[in-house]
C-alpha cells in the first residue's frame, strides 16, 4: 500500500472529471504529485452522482481520486478566480477535460495561466480535438468508442457490435495525458518555460488500434468481428472446456498431443501456417472438441506442465483471490474517512529501491478546502468567508455550467 515518490516536487491542479483525466490525475498522484481536485461548490465532479455508492461515495470517486485532495471553488466568481489563479502561482500543472472553449471562460486557458506563472504546463483532454467539425461535440468514452472503429471488432461474426465493458478511451487519454504531462515537465527543466499539451479520445483510441488499422491499410480488407477467436492466429482466443472456458495463446503443435488428437499434426489440412490460418475454423472446432472432455483446472495444470500459453476466464471474484494477484499486491486497502476501509487497485508501476508512501484515501467533496488556502495560499479567515459567502450567493451550478467533454 505505497505510492512511489518520483514526482514529489511536483503540484498539480486538478480540473478534470468523470473518467479520462481523474484517471490519469490519478496516476500522477500515484507517482508522488501533489493532485488538487477543484471541483464545483456543493455537486463536485460529475461522477459524484453514479452508483453503486459506498456511505454516499461513488465507485468512480473511490476508484479514480486516490492521492488527492479536494478543494471546492467556483470558477465563475471573481474570488474563486482568484484563488485559482493564486494555486496556478505555485504549481506546476493544470489538468483538464473540457470542451474547447471552457478554459478561455474560466480564466483557466494557457495564455492566461502562462502570464500568471511562464513555467506552468497545461493539458487538456477532448473528446475528438481542440478543432475540426465535431470540437464542440459533446463526448464520452462510447462516443470515441464507436467513432474510432473499436466496436465493430466486437462481437460475433453473425451478432450486433458489442461494447467493451471498460472505459477504454477514457482511459487511454488519461495515461497519455500523464505520460506528455510527466514529458512536458521534463523539457521544461531545459527550456524554464512550460507548454501547453493535448490529447484527444479519439486519437488515444486508434492509437491503441495500431495493429488492427495496420492489417487494414496492408491487405485493403476490414476486419470483421471475430468473437471469441483471435482475428489472425488460429487457436488464440477463448475455448470451452468441459465445466467452464480458458485462454489459449500460440502453442501448436502441442496442444494436439495435449488434448489427444496427434493425427492432427500431420493432416495436411493443418500442415503449415498459412493452411492452418484457412482452415482456421475447422482447426478451433477440433480443439474444443478435444477441451470439452475435461474440466478447465485439469487442463491449465497439464498445459503449465507442458509450458503452453493458457490461462482461466476469472470473474472479478476469482481474479481478486487469484495467488498471484495476491502475490503482486494488485488489491490494496485504504482508511477511508467516511467509508472505513476500503479496496483499490494498485498502480501497476514498479521502481525498485523507490522512496514509497502511504496512499492517500479518495477526498470527500471540499475535504481540503480550508487546509489549502490557509497554509499553501496564506488566506486569512476573513478572506475565506468571503469567498465562500461569494460562492453561496452566486448559486448552484447547473449541468451546462459544467460542459465537461
Amino acid at each position: 500500500m505505497a505510492r512511489i515518490g518520483m514526482l514529489n516536487r511536483v503540484r498539480v491542479i486538478d480540473l478534470s472529471q468523470a473518467v479520462a483525466g481523474p484517471s490519469g490525475s490519478q496516476l500522477l498522484g500515484d507517482l508522488g504529485a501533489e493532485v488538487i481536485k477543484i471541483e464545483p461548490p456543493e455537486i463536485g465532479d460529475i461522477a459524484r452522482g453514479a452508483a453503486p455508492k459506498l456511505e454516499g461515495e461513488s465507485f468512480y470517486q473511490l476508484a479514480l481520486n486516490r492521492n488527492k485532495k479536494s478543494m471546492t471553488l467556483d470558477l465563475n466568481t471573481r474570488t474563486g478566480k482568484e484563488a485559482f489563479h493564486d494555486l496556478v502561482k505555485v504549481s506546476d500543472v493544470v489538468f483538464d477535460n473540457f470542451r474547447p472553449g471552457v478554459l478561455e471562460r474560466l480564466g483557466a486557458d494557457y495564455e492566461t495561466l502562462s502570464r500568471i506563472n511562464p513555467r506552468i504546463v497545461s493539458c487538456s483532454i477532448t473528446g475528438y480535438g481542440a478543432t475540426g467539425p465535431y470540437g464542440d461535440y459533446p463526448s464520452f468514452d462510447d462516443m470515441a468508442e464507436g467513432l474510432s472503429g473499436v466496436y465493430s471488432l466486437c462481437g460475433e461474426p453473425d451478432g450486433s457490435p458489442v461494447r467493451v465493458p471498460i472505459p477504454i478511451a477514457d482511459l487511454a487519454a488519461g495515461f497519455f495525458a500523464a505520460t506528455v504531462i510527466i514529458a512536458a515537465l521534463f523539457e521544461r527543466e531545459h527550456t524554464r518555460v512550460g507548454s501547453r499539451v493535448e490529447v484527444s479520445m479519439l486519437d488515444a483510441i486508434m492509437y491503441l488500434m495500431a495493429t488492427n488499422f495496420q492489417s487494414y491499410f496492408i491487405s485493403g480488407k476490414v476486419p470483421r468481428r471475430e468473437g471469441s477467436k483471435h482475428p489472425v492466429a488460429p487457436m488464440v482466443g477463448i475455448f470451452q472446456t468441459r465445466n467452464d472456458y480458458l485462454v489459449l495463446g500460440p502453442s501448436w503443435p502441442r496442444i494436439a498431443r495435449v488434448i489427444g488428437k496427434d493425427w492432427m499434426i500431420d493432416d495436411p489440412r493443418f500442415a503449415t501456417v498459412e493452411r492452418r490460418f484457412e482452415n482456421k475454423q475447422e482447426l478451433e472446432d477440433l480443439i474444443e472438441d478435444g477441451l470439452c472432455e475435461a474440466d478447465t483446472d485439469a487442463w491449465l495444470e497439464l498445459m503449465h506442465l507442458e509450458d503452453i500459453a493458457a490461462g482461466p476466464v476469472n470473474t472479478l471474484d476469482k481474479a481478486t483471490s487469484d495467488p498471484q494477484v495476491l502475490k503482486n499486491r494488485t488489491v490494496v486497502t485504504l482508511q477511508h474517512p467516511i467509508c472505513g476501509e476500503i479496496r483499490g487497485i494498485e498502480c501497476p508501476i514498479r521502481v525498485r529501491d523507490a522512496v514509497e508512501q502511504n496512499h492517500l484515501p479518495p477526498p470527500t467533496l471540499g475535504q481540503h478546502t480550508e487546509e489549502i488556502l490557509k497554509e499553501l495560499l496564506g488566506y486569512s479567515d476573513g478572506r475565506i468567508r468571503a469567498l465562500k459567502q461569494e460562492e453561496e450567493s452566486a448559486g448552484k451550478w447547473e449541468p451546462r455550467d459544467r460542459r465537461r467533454l
